[in-house]
């Protein structure tokens, strides 16, 4: 009898540790550190959570770059965390124990102009993944976003009056847009896709011949489809290196401009396939820049008009 009882307590003591080894194992895995150059649906999942509460108004790719390291220092900042910008147990678990991410949820909540928080940060982020809305993702339905509801709705031919109801969001979010990336071939959105590939066309080549434009585009295209680069048209014109935009009229502020029906055309025609450049992957203006390191560690590929292409 007491033999077996021994053999109880052992047999409790065995599973008790057992018990205490496997909690421990969840607990040290239901966080997976991230940071600058981790990707996958963890980074993903991270975005849309950063996106919900403010503080990430860029495209959610997946892709732990710069904005979003930005994007986890401001959370750090904000919730008096240590400010790494690295997302550990300790950012995760206060990021997401305060957010609801509702990625599914076709919102009911009425939004309208003085609206605040975080649906209107997805409405506006849903609205410029489609081309209809080119500010500060900020979380405030001021009148650009209300013109950008209404240039969605007239588009959509529903009710014209301003207001994100149930009938808009739900138009909006069951449309929303599949970007041009690497590793798919989805169908393209040429509302977001031609939007700021003409945008960041007219801005570098507005000046230039035809060709010269359609060339800008092959440019972004090619860096879209390499793995040096971002694997989206957005974040590869909004890609920064060391804090310093990728391309000038970022910095400048001209990537807003509206461009002209040729720069449209042309970023149609890069979109179809046309490449005057074939593979380069770097452009500038010899005039305005010496170009030091793509002339030292690249290939010339041609000149068009006043820019010279590598790759």
């Amino acid at each position: 009898m007491q033999g077996n009882s021994k053999k109880f307590v052992a047999v409790v003591l065995i599973l008790l540790f057992l018990s205490i080894q496997v909690t421990g194992v969840f607990a040290n895995d239901s966080y997976v550190t991230l940071r600058f150059g981790s990707r996958g649906n963890e980074v993903v999942r991270l975005q849309q959570a950063l996106q919900s509460r403010g503080h990430y108004s860029s495209t959610v790719d997946g892709i732990y770059g710069k904005l979003t390291e930005n994007a986890v220092i401001s959370f750090q900042r904000a919730n008096n965390l240590t400010i790494d910008g690295i997302a550990g147990r300790q950012t995760q678990s206060r990021l997401y124990e305060t957010v609801s991410l509702q990625t599914s949820n076709t919102s009911s909540t009425t939004l309208r102009f003085g609206s605040r928080g975080s649906e209107v940060v997805r409405l506006q982020q849903a609205l410029q993944n489609k081309g209809y809305y080119n500010s500060v993702v900020d979380g405030i339905y001021g009148k650009l976003t209300e013109n950008a509801v209404i240039n969605f709705q007239r588009a959509n031919n529903l009710v014209i009056d301003g207001i994100a109801g149930r009938q808009t969001q739900g138009k909006l979010y069951e449309t929303a847009p599949v970007t041009v990336s690497r590793g798919s071939t989805p169908a393209r959105s040429q509302d977001s896709d031609v939007y700021w590939l003409s945008r960041i066309i007219h801005a570098e080549a507005g000046a230039e011949p035809y060709q010269g434009k359609v060339a800008v585009g092959n440019v972004v295209l090619n860096r879209v489809n390499s793995r040096e680069f971002p694997n989206t048209i957005y974040n590869v014109i909004f890609e920064y290196y060391k804090n310093i935009p990728q391309f000038s009229p970022v910095a400048e502020g001209t990537i807003y401009n509206t461009p002209s029906q040729e720069s449209i055309q042309a970023a149609q025609d890069a979109l179809r396939g046309s490449r005057p450049v074939g593979n380069a992957t770097y452009f500038f203006n010899p005039d305005k820049a010496t170009g030091q390191w793509i002339v030292s560690n690249k290939s010339y590929v041609t000149r068009i008009g006043d820019h010279v292409f590598y790759q």
